[in-house]
């Protein structure tokens, strides 16, 4: 009775490892390019803004 819980959890063992492909984990290169490659300048963030008068010591 052993042997067949042996062989049931090597069986789902290998399927865990070999049920991802490469292809699903390679990451789409277009998707990337027209986030963060699409030609435009993208401005600086704002300055951040002056501190209080007084030093902000309450």
């Amino acid at each position: 009775m052993k042997k067949i819980y042996v062989i049931i959890f090597t069986v789902i063992l290998n399927l865990g490892f070999y049920s991802c492909t490469p292809q699903e984990l390679a990451v789409d290169e277009s998707s990337q390019q027209a986030c963060c490659d699409d030609g435009d300048d993208i401005p600086p963030p704002p300055p951040p803004p002056p501190p209080p008068p007084g030093g902000g010591n309450g």
